[in-house]
């Protein structure tokens, strides 16, 4: 590929982290190393999409997301964070783009809006070879292997730590991963009314099924907090996950399981959720051969120790843990 155009994930890379460099040109074009003359068309020729589209697209993601699951802020901070200068523009920008008002979609969230502005808010996943995922980044495969099946030498810092059995309310997504944001977002209303914050109660992911090899039918997705039972029994290393119906839950959907005690190998991940395939997919391919550990019986899991929007996207904080034991 042509040099230019791998440098154009720089650039791309840039906005992410701070879109209010999208018309600062002279900035853009050094990253680049090329001349400003040229980078509004090298950028829509490699993403389908012009630099200025592009970091309106990152703002009214973050300021729609704010709308959907932080009920407690106000609209117009929410828009003045996000970088629009008034009410009235946030307004009009947010209605064109997704046809609602800020208001009316804080009272009905639109969830595939919000899945497609994932995409766009994760959109530059650079390998060595320099093809980027921009238009094509999606929930599908943000936690299934690259689609090529290869490694790209992801750097991995792993430890080996022993995790303490943990009791779980988990709500289950199944269906396509596209459809995922509905599942949280029923569940973060749940966590609400039950009074289970991320500040003091660990957020957590079970990744049943690979997006990439399930059917989208069949895609399960467990979406967790911690509860304290205190008449819960520690769950065996060796046992499968189980869930039972709970009635302090409260909610048809919510279910009360644990994460069983045993051995996990933990990489932290910093980053947006488009990377974290390839730390899953490295774990499996990089790490594990040349260990002695067997896999246990129960899923890779996800600890969110901080996540979008509270943070960046770029500065999310997740660990990844897979289930290990001794090879018998």
């Amino acid at each position: 590929m042509n040099p230019l155009y791998l440098r154009l994930d720089k650039v791309a890379d840039a906005i992410l982290k701070a879109p209010e460099l999208a018309s600062d040109l002279s900035r853009l074009a050094s990253l680049a190393c090329t001349s400003e003359y040229h980078l509004h068309r090298a950028f829509n020729a490699k993403f389908g999409i012009n630099i200025g589209a592009y970091a309106r697209q990152l703002r009214l993601h973050e300021s729609a997301y704010k709308l959907a699951f932080r009920p407690q802020k106000r609209i117009l901070d929410i828009a003045i964070e996000a970088g629009f200068g008034s009410h009235e523009s946030h307004a009009k920008a947010f209605k064109k783009h997704y046809n609602q008002s800020p208001s009316g979609f804080r009272k009905t969230p639109n969830v595939e809006a919000l899945h497609k502005g994932a995409q766009i808010s994760s959109l530059v996943i650079s390998n060595e070879k320099g093809s980027s995922g921009l238009m094509n980044t999606s929930h599908d495969n943000a936690i299934s292997a690259p689609k090529n099946g290869t490694s790209e030498n992801h750097q991995l810092d792993v430890s080996v730590i022993q995790f303490p059995a943990l009791d779980i309310a988990m709500m289950m997504h199944i269906g396509p991963p596209s459809h995922i944001m509905s599942t949280v977002s029923k569940f973060i209303a749940w966590r609400r009314e039950n009074k289970l914050p991320p500040s003091t109660s660990r957020t957590f992911n079970l990744l049943f099924d690979d997006p990439g090899n399930t059917p989208h039918e069949s895609y399960r997705f467990g979406v967790a907090c911690q509860i304290l039972m205190p008449s819960s029994t520690p769950v065996r290393t060796s046992e499968a996950i189980e869930t039972c119906q709970s009635t302090d839950t409260n909610h048809p959907s919510v279910t009360t399981t644990t994460i069983p005690e045993g051995y996990c190998a933990k990489v932290r991940h910093i980053g947006t959720d488009a990377e974290l395939g390839a730390v899953v997919h490295a774990l499996y391919h990089q790490w594990l051969p040349d260990t002695q550990f067997e896999l246990r019986d129960f899923p890779v899991f996800l600890e969110r120790i901080r996540f979008f929007p509270d943070v960046a996207a770029h500065e999310a904080i997740t660990d990844v843990f897979l289930p290990i034991k001794a090879a018998e």
